[in-house]
């Protein structure tokens, strides 16, 4: 009898700590969008009607917990698909355009935790360095892109992969969408517009036709993010874990 049960008590057990695991997920991301610049793990905790424990058994540490919060919103608020879409493009450029069209997207659909990170990151520690780690990982997919308009040879003359992906990034921070939506009213459209203008201005030689390459290899560019990305202290797989799969 006790054997027959044993499967069942661990059963329920796991099922017990998936639910334990939502709701935790749930209080952090309720409580997110109200809160100020910071956020305690025990008013996490009392949200959720759990003890202080149950979050780091649950999660490892705070920073742990806010990485599952981005990744839980990335993913409601479509990214993840978005990427997808980003790493099925014909040519450099397109997927360029995509990838900014994705960010400043999730940017607007996701701003009250983003707006709360970016207040949290300038005097939270452990939320700044997760947002640093983020901040690789997005880093690492401008790469990829950037990388590919190299080979197709559209890149300014004198600019490398690695500057244009820094160049990239740097217009399509939130802090980028702050200033363009929030403070002064812009349309998600236009915001997507105008990034998109000017990193396109930035980056690419005027004039200039892609060379005949063939296909890009995005499974092997985005192997090849992801290793940069893990070179620099990053685990590609722990917040974005269809990275793998993009291609």
């Amino acid at each position: 009898m006790a054997e027959a049960t044993r499967p069942y008590r661990q059963g329920r057990r796991a099922e017990a700590r998936a639910e334990t695991h939502a709701r935790i997920l749930a209080a952090a991301r309720e409580l997110i969008p109200s809160a100020g610049s910071s956020l305690p793990v025990i008013a996490i905790a009392r949200h959720a009607g759990v003890a202080v424990q149950t979050i780091y058994d649950q999660f490892g540490s705070k920073g742990g917990l806010l990485i599952a919060v981005v990744n839980e919103v990335q993913r409601s608020a479509g990214l993840f698909e978005a990427f997808g879409g980003v790493f099925r493009s014909p040519d450099g450029e397109a997927a360029m355009r995509r990838m900014i069209d994705a960010t400043v997207t999730f940017w607007c659909r996701a701003w009250p935790y983003l707006e709360f990170l970016l207040r949290s990151r300038r005097i939270d520690p452990i939320v700044g360095q997760e947002m640093d780690f983020v901040d690789r990982l997005r880093n690492a997919h401008y790469w990829a892109i950037t990388k590919q308009l190299e080979i197709e040879g559209r890149l300014r003359q004198g600019l490398t992969a690695d500057l244009a992906a820094d160049q990239a990034f740097a217009l399509t921070t939130p802090t980028v969408y702050e200033e363009l939506a929030v403070k002064r009213g812009a349309t998600s459209a236009s915001a997507v517009d105008t990034v998109t203008r000017a990193v396109l201005a930035v980056i690419l030689e005027p004039g200039v036709e892609a060379l005949k390459v063939g296909p890009p290899d995005w499974a092997a560019l985005e192997q090849a993010a992801a290793a940069r990305a893990t070179q620099a202290g990053a685990d590609p797989a722990r917040l974005t874990p269809d990275w793998s799969s993009t291609g």
